[in-house]
């Protein structure tokens, strides 16, 4: 079974929702790059993966209890397994890469742009690839 996360937004080390809901539960951290796009949802205050080629940064976490912690991690993202359409993000599998080179898999929460909750998100790029770099401004 998959056990890693990759995190790219509040949930990285030292943000809000790391000591929210992660503090204490992480067995180790390093960090990563996955595919896709990154964006800053302006209205929310937090970003959005969605499709392409750019490198996002973020960290990949193994955790205590998995299946605890991503079952609190899937509730935040507000990812429902059975109801995507009404799922802000959907929970997908990525290839990370790693700084030495290597790559693994893991979970990420990608932004479900179909989503009636997601409809009038206001996306702005973050051509960085790092969002926290992007809110440090």
């Amino acid at each position: 079974m998959l056990n890693k996360v990759f995190v790219y937004g509040s949930l990285r080390t030292g943000m809000f929702n790391y000591d929210k809901y992660l503090k204490g539960e992480v067995l180790e951290s390093y960090p990563g790059k996955i595919k896709g796009s990154l964006f800053h949802i302006e209205n929310k205050g937090y970003p959005a993966i969605i499709e392409g080629n750019s490198e996002i940064l973020g960290e990949i976490f193994i955790l205590k209890d998995f299946p605890k912690n991503i079952a609190v991690l899937d509730e935040m993202e507000n990812f429902f397994s059975d109801n995507r359409d009404g799922s802000e993000y959907l929970r997908y599998i990525a290839q990370a890469q790693l700084s030495d080179g290597q790559t693994e898999q893991v979970y990420y929460y990608h932004y479900n742009s179909s989503a009636a909750v997601n409809t009038n998100d206001q996306l702005i790029p973050v051509y960085s690839g790092d969002w926290l770099e992007h809110m440090a401004g």
